[in-house]
């Protein structure tokens, strides 16, 4: 029985196999990893957008970026799950096997490429990730880009923890020198119009955070193939990805 149930297997048509296990959690975190460095920038230029507009007075040897702690927190706690859903199986999932128009009464073939290490059709194999590499990419930063917003939006948790960090931060007591003269002169306390103030400029600044993101990954958000040239790795990837059958 079980030379019978060998020789039927043998001469079934070869099915690839899509990315699994190893290969999923491998690639998902070769993106994470290429993309933290680029998420430590992006709020360094965030922090130095506040210090400069809140804290004029206030001299740092670099841009105190444990304000932006509790932000950058979430992202990192969900950075992983997110992108690895939107890759698989959002996006690159299945097997790849369409019927032979030479054979339509056959059983479905593999198409010339898959499941490596050029595969034409949208499915789950690392062959079908590199040949759609533009659109995984493309993908990536998509998924980098929403987390970031979800988290840095107004209201929420993160939020509202860096609020009260920046203005802890400025240590009220009377607000001296370059924002005297942004404070106006009403008869509202003074603390809670540097508050609002400072929660105004804080709302104007994450607004700035994709566009920022955006620029550090070179322009051109598109799933072209010349789209994002700084958040690319394209032959790095490429050969990575491979690694995996």
């Amino acid at each position: 029985m079980r030379i019978i149930l060998f020789i039927i297997l043998a001469t079934l048509p070869a099915i690839a196999l899509g990315c699994e296990g190893e290969c999923i959690v491998g690639i998902t975190k070769a993106f994470t990893s290429k993309y933290a460095s680029l998420i430590d920038t992006v709020f360094e230029e965030i922090t130095q957008e506040v210090v400069t507009k809140l804290f004029p007075d206030r001299r740092y040897s670099s841009p105190p970026t444990y304000l932006m702690k509790p932000i950058i927190s979430a992202y990192q706690q969900n950075a992983y799950t997110t992108l690895e859903n939107d890759i698989f199986p959002s996006y690159f999932h299945g097997k790849c096997q369409r019927p032979d128009p030479d054979n339509p009464d056959e059983p479905p073939v593999n198409p010339p490429g898959c499941p490596n290490p050029d595969c034409p059709v949208v499915c789950g194999t690392p062959g079908s990730l590199v040949h759609f590499y533009s659109t995984l990419r493309f993908i990536v930063y998509s998924s980098t880009r929403r987390q970031l917003q979800a988290v840095a939006h107004p209201g929420t948790k993160p939020y509202r923890a860096v609020e009260r960090k920046i203005l802890s931060e400025a240590g009220y007591r009377g607000r001296r020198g370059n924002l005297s003269a942004n404070l106006g002169g009403t008869r509202m306390p003074r603390q809670r119009r540097y508050e609002q103030y400072a929660n105004s400029e804080f709302s104007k600044i994450m607004r700035r955070l994709p566009a920022i993101l955006e620029e550090i990954c070179g322009g051109n958000p598109t799933d072209s193939s010349d789209g994002l040239p700084k958040c690319s790795w394209e032959n790095e990837m490429k050969e990575f990805i491979l690694k995996y059958p």
